[in-house]
This record gives C-alpha cells, sequence and structure tokens, in this order.
C-alpha cells in the first residue's frame, strides 16, 4: 500500500517521533498547577476535585518516578477545567493558548454553559491566529505611517529573520541608508529593487543593481501585522 500524499510522515519516521508526551504532560500538569498556587501536597486532592477522578488515579499523573497518562475524557476535562488548548499539554506546540470556546460542540458547550453562549474571548482568538506566525519568527513594531493602511503605526508584526535576501517580491524589514524601514520590494528585472510605501503620500525608491548589495539590507520578510482600528 502507498501511502497518500497528505501523509507527512512515513512508517520509520513515526516510529522515530519524539513528541514530549511523557513526562511532558505531568510537568505541565504541575505548571498549571503552580499557576493557581495549589500546594504541593494538595496538588491530588485538587486534581480529584475537578475531573472526578479518584486519589490514586490523579496521583499516578503527576508521579515524579513513572508519571502516567490520563485517559482521553480525563485530558478534555482538564482542558476545559484549566482553559487551555488541548495540543499544548500534549506537546504538539510551544505556546500555550486559551482554549477555544467559542469552537465547543453544541452539546459540551450547552452543559458547561447552558444555552447561554460563553463571553467571547477576544484575547485568546488573537493569540489563536498569531500562533502560527509567534514560533520562529520575530516581532518588530511599525513606527511611521508610511505603510498605512495595511499596517498602523504602532501596530506589531512578524517578520522571518532568516529571509536575508530578496528573492520574491513582498513586505520586508530593511536597513537602508542608515535608517530600518518597512517596506513593498519589487524585483524590476535589469534595473533594481523598488522600494514602495503602501501609504501614497510617500514616493517609491528604486536602488539600482549595483548598489543594492552595498546600501541595502534585509532583515526579514514580514508574514503578518495587528492593528487596532480606532473610530
Amino acid at each position: 500500500m502507498t501511502l497518500s500524499n497528505n501523509i507527512p510522515l512515513t512508517k520509520d519516521a513515526v516510529r522515530a517521533l519524539d513528541i514530549d508526551i511523557v513526562p511532558g504532560v505531568r510537568q505541565r500538569l504541575i505548571d498549571e498547577l503552580d499557576r493557581r498556587e495549589v500546594l504541593s501536597n494538595q496538588r491530588e486532592h485538587f486534581l480529584s476535585d475537578i475531573t472526578g477522578r479518584a486519589l490514586q488515579t490523579v496521583a499516578r499523573w503527576i508521579d515524579e518516578e513513572k508519571p502516567g497518562l490520563p485517559d482521553l475524557k480525563s485530558l478534555a476535562i482538564v482542558c476545559l477545567q484549566f482553559d487551555m488548548d488541548a495540543n499544548w499539554i500534549l506537546g504538539l506546540t510551544s505556546n500555550r493558548l486559551p482554549f477555544p470556546k467559542q469552537q465547543l460542540s453544541a452539546h459540551v458547550q450547552e452543559q458547561l454553559y447552558g444555552r447561554e453562549m460563553p463571553a467571547f474571548d477576544w484575547i485568546g482568538h488573537l493569540l489563536a491566529q498569531t500562533a502560527p506566525f509567534s514560533g520562529t519568527n520575530q516581532v518588530g513594531v511599525m513606527k511611521g505611517d508610511d505603510m498605512v493602511p495595511l499596517i498602523h503605526d504602532g501596530a506589531p508584526f512578524f517578520f522571518d529573520g532568516t529571509v536575508n535576501e530578496v528573492e520574491v517580491n513582498g513586505i520586508y524589514v530593511l536597513e537602508y541608508q542608515g535608517k530600518r524601514l518597512v517596506r513593498h520590494i519589487e524585483i524590476i528585472v535589469g534595473e533594481g529593487l523598488l522600494l514602495r510605501c503602501e501609504n501614497q503620500r510617500y514616493n517609491p525608491t528604486l536602488v539600482k543593481i549595483s548598489k543594492a548589495m552595498l546600501t541595502l539590507k534585509i532583515l526579514g520578510r514580514i508574514k503578518a501585522a495587528i492593528n487596532v482600528n480606532r473610530f
């Protein structure tokens, strides 16, 4: 049997896959308990209270020498009670995100909140959207109105700092003539690089091929920005 192309790992690669589940789940559970200032001698009682599981069962989850894993239903309850995304406690993601309450199934939502919708967790929603960019990317802050309305003055943006040359048109962070700038960069074949602002008040600048390597330094390519619109 041949695996389809949308399966990323082979059988051998899966066998060698290293995910920090044990003892990672134990440590992340303890971190959650510490965040709530649960004393070490009360951890089992606290976990038992919030999950409905026996003391002996929850004690295995945080055992120092031979930690055991919660069953799937217990893990789901822990995520709901601690308001955290399951991917994080499983060691699949590096950033702890809130549980996506707005994505709950109608059946689970009614049990948790009755027929009322939970308050919209806008911070969690924002974090979830930016999570793909906050791992290996760097964060900068836009200064000035050069890129308005695409990127506002004071808006944080995420950029890939491993991109240090212009191979495709895009929006880059760069240093030019002693200044750090954010610009659209367009490759003009046979001429050079066109640096363009989003704000139409400012004229574009063409950097000739002969000078581009000497006067222009690419710091990264921008992947996303967070704007706050005030009305």
